[in-house]
């Protein structure tokens, strides 16, 4: 009877965390999906248009922006920078934020980061407001210890949110639920359970608000043999690429922040203005990455303008990624993968014209793969895409991918560490 209501206390709890967080992660696409249509429908046709006035006063906008945003992580410092390495050391137990204060600065801060034109994702952040939503509802259902069934450890509620906010962010239950499992080891079988009904009622309540639809429409076909040597390799290529980013973005953010803390703030008013300066004269780079993921997937385009964008996205990626500004920098590294596949897919069509090879797969293979190398999250970086396509049937070639790329990046580790 005992161990009926410690299940049943699991199943309720992975339910109103789901749900809870579920909500908040709607709001939070609400607000993100509002700065999103701003800038690229009004702000930046406004820019282009040549308005001095409109230029001006835009600048006067970004001025007061980055010092909203810069006395709100003053505040709660906590919620700087991207939010999976604050919800990895919450589950730890290194750090104890308010929950609400976090809540409260992610919601504020980076839609108007996103406003501003930075390019910073929405992922790290919904994992940080999932993580906190966990905390809220643990911290909630403490005050009934007394009348409720044994409680869970508080670091199950917070892995059972984050996987719930990736899970609403994207209509993703699959991969919200193996992003729990892979960036918070050691939990046991029934944590699964809370942290699967976690992201399926996340899942659901993101669902009946926004709906599901594919990010990328691509089927990589399985039984055509020859893309399997092909993403064999790619996935290698991503492999190295990925620690080159991850660990240029490590050095990024060390220089950055210690300017910023030298300057007191000015850095990120200087950085604000740059993004509305690339806003106008480089509007594909800008944002999180919309903007070029539809350049990516229009077809024909020429070897220099993805090599432009390759290097553009990278470094503006760095630039706003390593100054610690709240914001994710999933989806940025996603669309630098897709980038990379796309040269890659051009390139093999180029040199095999009769193999069939089409650059959408290789464009979906890319985000996958780099996803795994940068992030350490293979059978996550798998799913995603499957569920970014809304096509399981992906998943094989995905695995392909990710392995070797996750294999390469570990080989790289190992002599890296040595």
């Amino acid at each position: 009877m005992k161990q009926k209501k410690y299940i049943i206390s699991r199943i309720s709890a992975g339910l109103i965390t789901g749900i809870f967080s579920g909500l908040a992660i709607c709001l939070f696409r609400f607000i993100m999906n509002f700065c999103d249509n701003t800038l690229n429908h009004k702000v930046i046709p406004s820019l282009q248009s040549g308005s001095i006035l409109f230029a001006a006063a835009w600048g006067a906008g970004l001025l007061l922006m980055s010092r909203f945003v810069y006395r709100s992580i003053c505040l709660e410092p906590n919620a700087e920078g991207g939010g999976i390495p604050h919800s990895v050391a919450e589950a730890r137990g290194t750090t104890d934020a308010r929950w609400w204060s976090v809540l409260l600065v992610k919601l504020t801060s980076a839609p108007l980061c996103i406003l501003a034109g930075f390019s910073l994702g929405k992922t790290g952040t919904a994992v940080e407001i999932g993580t906190m939503s966990g905390k809220g509802v643990c911290r909630f259902l403490q005050s009934f210890r007394h009348r409720m069934p044994p409680r869970l450890k508080p670091a199950e509620y917070y892995c059972t949110g984050a996987g719930a906010g990736l899970s609403a962010l994207f209509c993703a239950p699959v991969s919200g639920l193996f992003f729990s499992l892979e960036k918070f080891p050691g939990q046991h079988a029934l944590s699964v359970l809370t942290m699967g009904i976690g992201s399926v009622s996340a899942f659901l309540v993101s669902h009946l608000i926004y709906g599901t639809s594919p990010i990328v429409e691509a089927v990589i076909p399985l039984q055509q043999y020859s893309y399997y040597p092909a993403l064999a390799l790619m996935g290698v290529l991503l492999g190295v690429t990925g620690k080159y980013y991850a660990l240029s973005l490590n050095q990024f953010t060390k220089l950055l922040s210690k300017y910023n803390k030298c300057c007191h703030g000015l850095l990120w008013s200087a950085l604000f203005l740059l993004a509305g300066a690339l806003c106008c004269f480089f509007p594909a780079i800008a944002g999180s990455g919309n903007n070029m993921l539809a350049i990516l997937k229009a077809p024909a385009a020429p070897y220099t303008t993805l090599l432009l964008l390759l290097f553009g996205k990278y470094l503006f990626s760095m630039i706003s990624s390593g100054s610690g500004l709240p914001g994710g920098t999933i989806f940025p590294l996603l669309t630098v993968g897709a980038c990379i596949g796309q040269l890659y897919g051009t390139a093999l069509c180029a040199l095999f014209p009769g193999m069939g090879f089409s650059p959408i797969c290789f464009l979906l293979a890319g985000m996958s793969g780099f996803f795994t190398s940068v992030i350490s999250a293979p059978l996550t970086g798998a799913f995603l895409m499957c569920e970014f396509s809304c096509c399981y049937g992906n998943y094989l070639p995905l695995c392909t991918v990710c392995l070797f790329s996750h294999l390469t990046a570990q080989f790289i580790n190992r002599k890296t560490s040595a």
